[in-house]
């Protein structure tokens, strides 16, 4: 502790070892460290000081420890694999749908993609939505919108996927119909009864759904009274997105 500071007159402050610093607590614990502290104890109980060589010596070899303890003690650090999207079993297709929402405009958009077991691309859309009132709104518009696409191509059997948590409880439940996009879950599950026979609804993260995502961004620069959908074979710069999927494991650094 740093004497002068409480008042305490004519006592030497200075650290008994390197006689340079004052006596506190940064020198104490940062200063003169390890080696110097045992040094320091011995000079403070007028033992025998060891020479400055046999110091350096000592503090080189505790060095030399501490380094390689802690090469082999560290724990390793993993880099996490990000999930990647997975193809469906065969004989069923897998529709991932995203909407795309900017508040200050109240409009959005929405992109959907319905791909094999072989995680072919056999139909995608995108649009613009002029007026939406919420981001899960525009969730629920991306989902019907790929729902009516997949009706005229006679899909039936389908797993849906969707990044968006509410929107997977909306379709799987009644727990959203009082939401102001509740006629458009409402909608949705009405024509999957009818017309499909789901597998699943799963919410899945973002990057399992990436490709729907950028056609929902897409969605935003488009005329908003002339939507896209594609069949097979798609255009080549949804064929680029539908092919990133398949380039391999990415790596959250």
């Amino acid at each position: 502790m740093n004497i002068k500071h409480r008042g305490i007159q004519d006592v030497d402050t200075r650290c008994p070892v390197c006689r340079r610093l004052d006596e506190d607590g940064g020198h104490c614990f940062l200063k003169c460290k390890i080696v110097w502290w045992d040094v320091r104890n011995k000079a403070n109980a007028e033992a025998k000081v060891p020479r400055v060589e046999e110091v350096l010596h000592r503090t080189m070899e505790v060095a030399f420890q501490s380094d390689r303890r802690i090469k082999t003690s560290a724990p390793s650090v993993q880099r996490q694999e990000m999930q990647r999207w997975h193809p469906p079993p065969v004989d069923v297709l897998k529709i991932n749908t995203d909407g795309s929402f900017r508040e200050k405009e109240k409009d959005g958009a929405w992109g959907f993609v319905i791909r094999d077991s072989e995680g072919h691309g056999v139909l995608a859309g995108s649009g613009r939505l002029v007026a939406v009132h919420d981001a899960l709104s525009a969730e629920g518009e991306a989902c019907l919108a790929a729902i009516h696409a997949a009706m005229a191509r006679g899909i039936s059997q389908v797993i849906i996927e969707t990044d968006s948590a509410n929107l997977a409880s909306a379709l799987r439940s009644t727990s959203f119909d009082q939401a102001v996009g509740g006629a458009i879950f409402r909608e949705a599950r009405d024509l999957l009864s009818l017309h499909f026979s789901v597998i699943d609804v799963v919410f899945v993260p973002r990057s399992c759904n990436q490709c729907a995502h950028e056609l929902a961004r897409s969605g935003l620069t488009r005329d908003p009274d002339n939507p896209s959908i594609w069949n097979d074979p798609l255009p080549s710069f949804v064929n680029n997105l539908v092919g990133r999927d398949h380039i391999g494991p990415s790596y959250d650094e």
